[in-house]
């Protein structure tokens, strides 16, 4: 039985599910890079960062191109960082709400 798109989606949420990752995801929207810039670029070191790049690119979301005797990473498609800001956009409206919130049960 092929997997639903329900299935496909979450595990691509789950893969996104690490802030690791998502901090790797966001230097790359910079350009691309190689390992130890990705490392350098986030404070990461460089196995922790190969690990989340091999399963980045295992779920499809960064390539990787020789580049000499490098290779450079970069995302699949820019869609993923727009991705990214969107929920982002999201937290930061509930986070508004949440101190809406707060701040009038001050008042009460």
């Amino acid at each position: 039985m092929n997997p639903s798109i329900f299935e496909i989606q979450a595990q691509f949420c789950k893969v996104m599910g690490n802030a690791a990752r998502l901090e790797i995801l966001h230097a790359l929207r910079q350009h691309p890079m190689n390992v130890g810039e990705l490392a350098n670029e986030t404070g990461f070191g460089q196995p922790l960062v190969s690990r989340h790049l091999g399963t980045l690119r295992n779920a499809g979301v960064v390539k990787c191109e020789r580049n000499g005797n490098e290779m450079h990473y970069q995302l699949m498609d820019e869609k993923i960082g727009e991705v990214c800001d969107m929920v982002r956009t999201v937290l930061f409206k509930q986070a508004d709400r949440h101190t809406q919130v707060i701040l009038a049960a001050e008042d009460d």
